[in-house]
């Protein structure tokens, strides 16, 4: 269900970069057609400016319940199922509601169309001077990293700790653990810097920013798919015994008498 969530706050910030923010940068003859729809205050902007940040905040929530979820796998075999069934609820209700403790001050703000790389982005005027989303995305980003450093080194290193059979079944969790921490741990370094270093706020960082989440957003599906067998054969074998027939084949013996 963690899983699940996740793969809604990535699939709607793909389709928000491929049909909004993208669509503009790569084509910007469309920048004149569509920009004086949203000259004036609008509610549509204001709702896609919440939505993809949302989505953003969301993915952190679900990073720091994911790597929880693989380390109690690893640690807590026996009882994992019984904790995940009461716990599993818990956290995908914070995985929604989490993410407004850092989006209020957006939703109260106007948003604004600015100009990037030929196409346009959205911007806001802060209500609130002092609550920053950056500020609010680099709180839930370090809670997301620290999450992510501890529980990944105490999987990995109780992983290590198995016997060799055990360790072969438990090595896509290692390699899936490992991977979507690195591609989390790109994002946080390009948050980071958005709110701790005003200096290196540029064109370059928001492409590295873009770069980052494309490949934490695509990349964990990626992985899960490529690290586990069942997965990747239930995607993309085909069912060849569908629609075969079992033939009954009759002998009859007869004794001569």
């Amino acid at each position: 269900m963690l899983f699940a969530m996740d793969s809604i706050s990535s699939s709607y910030l793909i389709l928000n970069d491929l049909l909004f923010g993208r669509v503009f940068m790569y084509i910007p003859q469309l920048c004149p057609i569509v920009s004086p729809y949203f000259y004036a205050p609008s509610i549509t902007l204001k709702i896609i400016h919440v939505f993809h940040h949302h989505a953003r905040f969301a993915k952190s929530v679900a990073q720091t319940f994911m790597v929880l979820n693989r380390m109690t796998c690893v640690l807590l075999p026996a009882t994992y199922n019984t904790i995940w069934k009461c716990l599993t609820p818990v956290a995908c209700f914070l995985v929604y509601t989490l993410p407004f403790a850092g989006l209020w001050n957006i939703i109260i703000s106007r948003q604004y169309l600015i100009p990037f790389r030929g196409g346009f982005g959205i911007n806001y005027i802060k209500a609130v001077p002092w609550a920053a989303l950056s500020m609010f995305q680099a709180i839930f980003v370090l809670i997301a990293l620290t999450s992510t450093v501890i529980c990944t080194t105490v999987t990995l290193y109780k992983l290590i700790l198995l016997p060799g059979r055990l360790r072969s079944i438990e090595k896509s969790l290692c390699l899936t653990s490992l991977s979507i921490s690195i591609t989390f741990l790109l994002v946080a370094v390009t948050q980071l810097l958005f709110a701790f270093c005003p200096s290196c706020v540029g064109e370059p960082l928001y492409l590295y920013q873009l770069l980052a989440f494309d490949l934490y957003s695509v990349g964990s599906a990626v992985i899960m798919i490529v690290t586990n067998k069942h997965l990747r054969n239930s995607i993309f074998s085909k069912n060849t015994t569908k629609g075969t027939r079992s033939n009954t084949v009759s002998v009859v013996v007869r004794s001569s008498g």
